[in-house]
């Protein structure tokens, strides 16, 4: 009885604009490597700085690049004191792969 109400689960997913947005996002070379980033730094995110470091980046392209994501809501973002830090929003990237792989 389970797999058929994991096959009903699958079968319901529909694209919609939120999917649209965020692979449109991710169609970016630097973006799709500021993701990539986030995703190996795992739940504790990383810091923007250490962000401009690794892509290597001007800072407001950074910003901008960031933003795009955030608004796609692939990322989250936390403040600590004066450091900003981001991560992969799991949840949304798990409902992408599950629309990915529900035609499979």
């Amino acid at each position: 009885m389970e797999i058929i109400n994991t096959i009903l689960a699958v079968t319901d997913l529909e694209a919609e604009q939120k999917h649209a947005s965020a692979f449109k996002a991710l169609s970016h070379k630097t973006r799709l490597a500021i993701f990539y980033h986030l995703v190996r730094k795992g739940e504790a995110g990383d810091t923007v700085g250490n962000l401009q470091e690794a892509i290597d980046v001007p800072w407001a392209t950074l910003s901008h690049h960031l933003d795009v994501l955030r608004r796609a809501d692939l990322l989250a973002s936390r403040r600590e004191e004066r450091y900003i830090y981001y991560r992969v929003r799991p949840e949304r990237v798990s409902d992408l792969v599950r629309l990915l792989t529900a035609c499979c």
